[in-house]
């Protein structure tokens, strides 16, 4: 495995290697290579989550000064979510590096948004704990800004009605906002919602409401329009 690859994908070079590998690691490699005494990455993904989600409410809380307490916590929650850092992780190539049981390996596991965003935040606990704070934040900022656009450019707004105004204005028409999943709980669902524009894929989101689900999907055709002009 070349790791050192991975950390020019990352944009850090770990000093402490095992602490990468321990990050790389599913439950489900570990277990079937026990005389090899690895550790999983749960722990570090339980990190990283808290590390994740304090750099984007830092960034946002400095960025958008006159945003309320709510819309700063839905739009981190829109931010902060399953398919969100899977599409970081892509950016990186980290599936490629993941170390998955062989179970998963056949069931696509190396690309699947669960493991990958998973294995994102199992990454950024390690990076934290290889350095400072200070740093992964700038690493976890970094890597929004590549995978979704620069955070410079994030405002509090209604994308769902920014976006269909704009689609019967270019395209005297609107798009199709369709619920594709839901998965989690009863009391703890999450939903995730896709914009189809003449029945192609535009965006994508996710939310623990409907409402919030469209909104991110709605921002990401946005952006994807805006990128087309």
């Amino acid at each position: 495995m070349n790791l050192d690859r991975l950390e020019e994908n990352i944009g850090y070079r770990f000093k402490d290697r095992q602490l990468l590998i321990e990050a790389l690691t599913h439950a489900s490699y570990a277990n079937e290579h026990r005389d090899m005494h690895l550790k999983d990455n749960e722990r570090l993904e339980f990190l990283g989550d808290t590390i994740v989600n304090a750099a984007l409410t830092i960034r946002l809380f400095r960025l958008l000064k006159d945003a309320s307490e709510g819309s700063l916590t839905k739009l981190r929650a829109g931010l902060v979510s399953k398919d969100t850092l899977a599409r970081i992780a892509r950016t990186i190539n980290l599936g490629d590096f993941m170390m998955v049981g062989r179970g998963e390996e056949l069931d696509n596991g190396r690309d699947k948004s669960s493991l990958l965003s998973c294995t994102y935040e199992a990454l950024i606990g390690a990076l934290f704990l290889d350095s400072s704070f200070d740093k992964a934040m700038s690493i976890v900022e970094r890597h929004f800004d590549i995978a979704i656009g620069d955070l410079e450019r994030v405002e509090v707004s209604d994308y769902k009605s920014t976006l269909l105004e704009y689609c019967q204005k270019r395209y005297k028409g609107l798009p199709d906002i369709v619920l594709i999943d839901e998965y989690g709980p009863e009391h703890d669902k999450v939903f995730v919602i896709e914009v189809r524009l003449d029945g192609r894929a535009m965006g994508r989101g996710e939310g623990r409401n409907k409402k919030m689900a469209a909104q991110m999907a709605c921002r990401e055709a946005l952006l994807a329009l805006e990128k087309d002009e």
